[in-house]
């Protein structure tokens, strides 16, 4: 991609940011320097709550089908989903959506997790057996993880890290993010396994932050350039299924150029991460799989806060070699648009998705999709 080009974009944008009002700072931030905190900066207007006449008893979109793996991203804001007296938390933990998480896990059943704003100093056991808890798994069935920084992969199938690590290079060794080979079984998917990046970019509306998340994304396909040729770092087999997904900070107010990288393979920053690059394996664009609301069709947005005059959006994504994997179903589960029937079929609460219940505050989403 053309370095001035990128410049000219990021100036303009900052020249129209300096005709709304500025957003406000996150009161979130990274354990590490490199901040990734889930604010968008975008100053427009934000939706109503549903109406009880239209909420959805349709509840199909939960049901997983046949043959495929489901993967579910999600960013919990940080250490919500443990209990409140665990001294492990984080610092900025401010919510308890324990019971919550437990009843969404419980409810979606997925064979993955990618999930966002984890403390990095818990244990992969003590991760793995509190997924294994949430899922309901038995007793003889051990969750895999890898965790590092504040991303998170877990899946009930086997899980390599060693040798299939991200790497980012020496200028984003702050924003490192969890990646790895699930080892899928054979008898359920054949002799094929699923290459996972866990994200979660860099978030601000700030040249500074929009160039940061540009060069997490050039570090992401020079890795994918590396998987894809033989002799680098990584070389998995020709036709491996692979999936980038977390907390993307994809603004609807700044380029987004981190996600025109991951899908086209255009690199910003060649003389570091070398030429741009047909991604998939068929020398193509990733797809964005780009769900809506229980697979509605109507809305898209993965993250909203009413409190603050910031419109709703899809900060998070899910990208795929769809030359390879077929998206059969997904969904950004919302359950304050479920009809109690559904609701109580699914050990569900209409509030499940709040940041607490009772608060009426949103923020992030769960996004599940299921691929063959």
């Amino acid at each position: 991609m053309n370095r001035l080009l990128v410049s000219l974009l990021i100036l303009t944008l900052g020249i129209l940011m300096g005709c709304v009002s500025p957003a406000t700072p996150s009161t979130s931030a990274s354990p590490t320097p490199g901040a990734t905190s889930s604010t968008t900066p975008t100053v427009l207007a934000t939706l109503p709550s549903p109406s009880t006449s239209a909420l959805s008893a349709d509840d199909t979109f939960l049901s997983q089908p046949p043959g495929t793996i489901r993967l579910m991203t999600y960013n919990v804001h940080w250490d919500s989903i443990f209990p409140e007296d665990d001294p492990q938390n984080h610092d900025l933990r401010a919510y308890d959506r324990v019971d919550s998480f437990h009843r969404i896990v419980a409810a979606i059943r997925p064979d993955v997790l990618c999930l966002q704003e984890i403390n990095y100093l818990r244990s992969g056991r003590d991760l793995a057996a509190f997924v294994g808890v949430a899922w309901g798994a038995p007793e003889d069935q051990s969750w895999q993880v890898i965790d590092v920084r504040d991303t998170l992969i877990a899946t009930r199938f086997g899980l390599l890290e060693e040798g299939y690590e991200l790497m980012t290079g020496t200028i984003l060794q702050d924003l490192d993010q969890a990646a790895g080979l699930v080892d899928l079984p054979d008898d359920e998917y054949g002799p094929v396994d699923l290459y996972l990046i866990c994200s979660h970019f860099r978030s601000g509306g700030g040249e500074e932050d929009i160039l940061l998340r540009t060069r997490q994304a050039d570090a992401i396909m020079a890795h994918v350039r590396d998987f894809e040729t033989v002799g680098g770092n990584l070389d998995l087999p020709p036709g491996t299924p692979f999936v980038i997904l977390g907390d993307f900070n994809a603004y609807n107010t700044d380029p987004a150029l981190h996600i025109h990288t991951l899908t086209s393979g255009d690199i910003y920053d060649q003389p570091r991460y070398g030429a741009d690059l047909n991604p998939d394996w068929d020398g193509t664009a990733l797809a964005d799989a780009r769900p809506s609301h229980n697979g509605l069709g109507i809305d898209f947005y993965t993250w909203r806060n009413d409190a603050e005059p910031f419109s709703p959006w899809s900060l998070d994504r899910v990208i795929y070699s769809d030359s390879v994997l077929q998206m059969r179903n997904a969904f950004v589960l919302n359950t304050t648009l479920l009809t109690a029937e559904a609701l109580e079929a699914h050990g569900l609460q209409r509030e499940d998705v709040l940041l607490e219940h009772g608060s009426g505050a949103y923020d992030h989403l769960p996004l599940v999709v299921d691929f063959h």
